[in-house]
């Protein structure tokens, strides 16, 4: 598996985060065949700890 994490100052005070990811191989297959897809909510429990960690 591979992360790609873009991260960008914007002007006003804002961040934006990019993420990308690409998987390969057969405990990747499998991991993309569950429901719910455990990586999609691991990305969105990382960005929503970001914005709480940026809320502080």
């Amino acid at each position: 598996m591979l992360h790609a994490w873009l991260v960008e100052d914007l002007p006003g005070g804002r961040v934006r985060v990019t993420t990308q990811e690409t998987q390969i191989g057969q405990p990747a297959a499998a991991l993309a065949q569950e429901r719910p897809n455990p990586m999609l909510n691991g990305h969105q429990a990382w960005l929503d700890g970001l914005v709480g960690a940026a809320s502080k």
